[in-house]
């Protein structure tokens, strides 16, 4: 694993000035991969934008750990929904022309 490509999440936690337990909450209830680089718990820089966005409900929006997943799953519908959508529209207009 390349160390740059890692943050700490003791880093994460000062930056965005959140507690390692709710970090701990989102990897137990896998909303968040945390790896190990050199014995310290990091995360993908891949992976930032995605605690970005959990932050942000949790922080503005009072969202719980529960409810988070909750929504991302919903999000992970909609995306697969309009995936078949867009699949069925090329389908149809195959027939069309």
């Amino acid at each position: 694993m390349a160390k740059e490509n890692y943050i700490t999440l003791t880093t994460i936690c000062t930056a965005y000035n959140v507690e390692m337990t709710f970090i701990n909450d989102l990897k137990e209830n896998d909303l968040l991969k945390i790896s190990y680089v050199e014995d310290a718990p990091c995360i993908h820089q891949d992976l930032l934008t995605q605690l970005e966005k959990i932050l942000r409900l949790h922080q503005d929006l009072k969202i719980n750990v529960a409810g988070i997943d909750a929504v991302f799953n919903l999000l992970h519908q909609v995306d697969d929904l309009q995936l078949q959508i867009g699949n069925l529209q090329n389908r149809l207009s195959a027939y069309e022309d």
